[in-house]
This record gives structure tokens, sequence and C-alpha cells, in this order.
């Protein structure tokens, strides 16, 4: 199982529209199958577990984990409209549970269930950050840095991830509706930022 889990993933090689077929293909016990899920979708998770948790060597394990449980249910899974929300709820829910396993009593979920650290969607995340003046970004990482968490996260799922709404709210465990408020208010909050701040540097 563990030759199944190879790390030699290849971003990029897998087009999601194929996912469907491929996780029929894993439930029906194909394990290459399972082996080019778990290629393209490694890095995502992998990016994503660090936001939650700052050990990178917990994170490798969960989602080793996830997929070895993917593996052993295979037979017993339905069909998903997502399997990287799939993965992703998964690989969420395991890193909450081992970190209160650990003692880590400050992690709830109800209230808003990350580690606390400056790494968590940093600027550095967000595509809308990559393309600006030295200024600029400047201006958006302090921006960023200033809207809620769970509006930041949201931002970070949207952008960086690329979900849709409906596996944003499948992951964060909220309506689509609000998946996509969050979204919206978190870039009007970062729009606002902006422009005042820029209109203070050219006054």
């Amino acid at each position: 199982m563990k030759k199944v889990l190879s790390k030699r993933w290849v971003r990029g090689s897998l087009d999601r529209s194929h996912e469907s077929e491929l996780w029929r293909k894993m439930q029906g016990g194909d394990p290459e199958a399972l082996e080019l899920i778990f290629k393209w979708h490694y890095p995502y998770l992998y990016d994503y577990g660090l936001k939650i948790s700052r050990k990178p060597e917990l994170v490798k394990d969960c989602i080793q984990d996830v997929f070895v449980h993917l593996w052993e249910r295979r037979g017993r899974l339905s069909q998903v409209v997502s399997v990287r929300a799939y993965l992703m709820v998964s690989l969420r829910r395991l890193l909450f549970k081992k970190l209160q396993r650990a003692g880590l009593s400050e992690v709830r979920e109800d209230v808003y269930p990350w580690e606390p650290f400056d790494g968590s969607f940093s600027p550095e995340d967000f595509l809308i950050y990559q393309e600006r003046q030295a200024e600029e970004r400047r201006i958006i990482r302090e921006g960023i840095l200033k809207i809620p968490p769970k509006l930041r996260e949201a931002l970070y799922l949207r952008t960086y991830q690329e979900l849709s709404y409906s596996e944003i709210a499948h992951i964060m465990d909220i309506s689509p509706q609000v998946a996509r408020n969050y979204v919206s208010q978190a870039f009007g909050r970062l729009r606002l930022w902006v422009v005042e701040k820029l209109r203070q540097v050219h006054l």
C-alpha cells in the first residue's frame, strides 16, 4: 500500500474533469487510479494542511492516513461531487482530531479551527498578491492580514485552491451562499483597505 502512495506526484498531471472516472476505478480496486488521485491532490492537501498545523510531518502522516483509509473503505464509498473537497474535509477532521488528542485544547472547530501562527493564510497564498508593484504588495499584505480569519480562509480556498462556492461550503461546513458572502466580504474589505491606503500614498 505504501508503494501505491508514492510522493512522485506531478502537479497538473490530471484533468479534474476525469476525477469521477478515476474515483469509480478506485472504488473498483484499481491502485493506479488511487495513485493518480494522490499525485494530483497531494500538493493542494499539503498546502492546506499547513494552514491548520505548522507541523509538516503531522500533515504528511495525516495525508497518508487519509489515503490509506480511503483505500481500505473503497468498496463502501459513494460517488462524490468533488474529490478534492472530500479529501480536504477528511484531512481537516483528522488533523483536528490529532491536535486535540495531543492536548491542544485551544483548537476549537466551532470557533476558529486553526493553530494560531503567523503563517496561516499568508498574503503570499493569494494570486491577487503576485502581480503588483512593491508599494501595492505591501498595502495588500497589510489588508489581507486585517481580514477576519474565516473570511481569509474562504478567500484562500477561492483564489489559491480555485474551488467552487459549493466546495468551499463543504469544507468549511457552511452553505454555498455563506461561502459566497465570505469571499465577497473578504474582497470588499481588501478593496476598501487598498483604495484608502493608495489614496493616502498619492496625496
